[in-house]
């Protein structure tokens, strides 16, 4: 929670002096104008086959169910623990309507615990205390058997654009409301806990792979300087290498699918006087 309570005071310290500038009649969404949010998310993903390869076995985890929260947990956990779901966004409007943005989201997964899954692959003798050679069968996942945490993140990192249509403004610019679309691709780095045979290795970081999203919301603006949005980013996380070790000797691979809305708190600076005017009609 001392996470959070941090980036709300980073966040609104800088934008005090935003609130100290002159009224302007330019668009929010004209050519120069800068934005900045900062908001919480939730998580849901699809299945995955779990590939987990090193020197002494080889096997696949037949589609895993994967969380964002840990089951033993309290929900209000996901934003008051070491690592809270959180999203971040910078963005640039090139030209009316159009923003290059940088953004980054945090989102965390566990293996879901007491689940059916089916084990399918090879291990050296000695290599785990209940399987040994070929294997090919449904197990009963628990996450001290097998489990690949990342509590502290699958930290994406990606470059994007945004349109923002303005569907609705009051006459003095008091209200206005924006209709979000967008698209984003980036890199996944990633730091995990890997439990292997009720053992269990931490903080390994990696560059794992990379992420391709889109996403649709609304933003309601007050008084043209600051926002609220709600938004629903969904994509695909593609993990093709996670370290298992420190050698590098363990790897593994995921793919999953992903749906995440998100609430943001944000503001508006009019960094380039080539901007529209804003009393002119919104198409």
């Amino acid at each position: 929670m001392r996470v959070v309570f941090l980036l709300i005071i980073i966040f609104t310290s800088g934008i005090y002096p935003v609130f100290s500038q002159r009224k302007t009649k330019l668009n929010t969404n004209g050519q120069g104008a800068l934005f900045g949010q900062l908001g919480i998310n939730r998580s849901f993903y699809s299945t995955a086959n779990v590939e987990i390869n090193s020197n002494n076995y080889n096997f696949t985890l037949e589609n895993t169910s994967i969380k964002d929260n840990i089951q033993t947990k309290e929900e209000s956990s996901l934003f008051s623990s070491e690592s809270p779901q959180i999203s971040i966004k910078l963005g640039y409007f090139i030209k009316p309507k159009w923003a290059l943005t940088l953004s980054f989201d945090r989102y965390n997964t566990f293996f879901e615990d007491n689940q059916n899954v089916r084990l399918n692959g090879t291990f050296a003798p000695g290599s785990h205390s209940i399987y040994t050679g070929s294997v090919d069968e449904e197990i009963l996942l628990t996450q001290d058997q097998f489990n690949i945490a990342q509590s502290k993140g699958i930290n994406y990192f990606a470059f994007g654009f945004q349109r923002n249509d303005m569907l609705v403004k009051t006459r003095k610019a008091k209200f206005a409301l924006h209709a979000i679309y967008g698209a984003k691709l980036g890199a996944l780095f990633t730091t995990v806990d890997f439990t292997y045979d009720d053992f269990t290795t931490q903080n390994l970081s990696s560059l794992s792979g990379f992420g391709a999203s889109a996403e649709v919301g609304f933003r309601f603006e007050f008084f043209q300087h600051v926002y609220l949005q709600v938004g629903l980013n969904g994509g695909v996380l593609n993990q093709n290498k996670i370290l298992l070790s420190d050698d590098e000797s363990r790897t593994a691979k995921q793919t999953v699918g992903f749906i995440s809305p998100h609430f943001s708190l944000g503001f508006n600076v009019f960094a380039s006087s080539k901007n529209n005017c804003g009393t002119c009609p919104q198409w």
